[in-house]
């Protein structure tokens, strides 16, 4: 079964729907629904469809249509081969910078995949997250739920050993 999760953003007539699977280019059930006048338009991107409802609808009504449509739609999508390692770590530093960086950003952190290996995702933790003492906090409220929620071949949820830096101080020689 296709997991697919809607997540509303900042205009109330557009939700994400946000997926692990493979989407295809087009969806012509989505165009279906812009015929109808159920939706003024849709998107399909890396990991997700966002949808706009039509002037005069209101999620309560079409909602349920929308969903799904959305969930017979990908059930016809032809079984995609696996992500590959590559398109696995994209997809979740996509999921990083979309949902998890601008909370970190708001405290002056920043968090970024430094790398994806045997289901085990290792984040970078910097800015103000560097040595945080709510650094586990982060990786479990945060991290941990984005990605498992998203992709459960992530197993477990790592931070990277801070790189330190040393700086010299002594007198310069001329």
């Amino acid at each position: 079964m296709t997991a697919l999760h809607p997540r509303s953003s900042a205009d109330p007539r557009m939700l994400r729907w946000i997926t692990a699977t493979a989407l295809p280019a087009e969806l012509p059930a989505l165009d279906g629904l812009v015929a109808d006048g159920v939706l003024e338009r849709a998107e399909i991107g890396a990991g997700e469809i966002r949808t706009w409802l039509a002037e005069g609808r209101t999620w309560d009504d079409a909602g349920p249509l929308v969903r799904s449509t959305l969930f017979a739609a990908l059930r016809e999508v032809p079984a995609c081969p696996e992500l590959t390692a590559d398109q696995l770590t994209e997809r979740i530093a996509e999921l990083i910078r979309r949902e998890v960086t601008p909370v970190a950003a708001s405290h002056g952190g920043d968090i970024t995949v430094e790398s994806v290996r045997d289901g085990v995702l290792t984040v970078a933790m910097g800015g103000a997250c560097n040595g945080c003492a709510l650094g586990h906090k982060t990786l479990d409220d945060l991290v941990r739920e984005a990605v498992a929620a998203h992709f459960p071949q992530i197993r477990e949820v790592r931070a990277a050993s801070p790189r330190r830096s040393w700086l010299t101080l002594g007198r310069r020689r001329p």
